[in-house]
């Protein structure tokens, strides 16, 4: 029997894998998730071609292929090439190709806003997923004994009134990434954060390629107190 296409493989889980995915991300993060998400399809690629090195220059590597495979999708306009970033260790490479998605990175909503969706049972799946529902609420109703404030930069939104104040702080996991896998959190384990830093510190992590706690972002963010 023939070996099944690995590109119409992925496409069939595209919008998943998609929902995991930083903004921006590189070649290695979605490489990453391929082994991660999708073990058949790693395997059906080893099997093809080998590991390959991670990156090791040769055009019929699993990380050339995934990175053929984006093109693609920069060809329908899905995605876009940043250009090059550093890689990770053990990519075989120093630089790798970063990409976006072509609408511009969009923060997810907050559990308030999920309320107002209809018939969003794929993207209330993938928040399910994220992050463990109530712990914004249970997080916001800690924090105003003493005085909502973001971790990071200490914005309080004071000019805003009751609701909408309320609604620029968001819960942040302070300890480790989501892509570390399934995991018992408590509120202690999370940060506040307005929605500004909160986009701010995912975009460092992104560039970055690794996790930060709110005191490790503070000084390359330039907010060191």
């Amino acid at each position: 029997m023939a070996k099944p296409e690995v590109f119409p493989m992925i496409d069939i889980r595209w919008d998943a894998i998609r929902e995991m995915l930083p903004a921006p991300f590189t070649t290695q993060t979605f490489q990453g998730l391929v082994e991660q998400e999708l073990p058949d399809v790693w395997a059906e690629m080893v099997l093809r071609w080998g590991r390959g090195g991670r990156g090791s220059g040769n055009f019929f590597s699993p990380a050339n292929v995934l990175y053929n495979y984006l093109n693609a999708k920069a060809r329908e306009e899905i995605v876009v090439r940043l250009g090059f970033a550093p890689s990770q260790k053990g990519w075989g490479a120093n630089r790798v190709m970063q990409w976006d998605f072509a609408n511009g990175t969009i923060l997810p909503p907050t559990e308030d806003d999920l309320e107002l969706i209809e018939g969003g049972r794929r993207f209330r799946t993938h928040l399910i997923r994220e992050r463990a529902l109530g712990v914004r609420k249970r997080l916001l109703k800690q924090r105003e004994a003493s005085g909502l404030s973001c971790d990071l930069c200490g914005r309080t939104g004071s000019e805003f009134d009751e609701p909408v104040r309320r609604a620029i702080f968001e819960a942040h996991h302070n300890t480790a990434p989501l892509a570390a896998g399934e995991r018992t959190i408590k509120i202690n384990d999370m940060a506040l954060l307005c929605a500004c830093c909160h986009r701010a510190i995912h975009r460092l992590a992104a560039t970055r390629n690794r996790w930060f706690t709110v005191a490790e972002a503070r000084e390359p963010l330039g907010l060191v107190i």
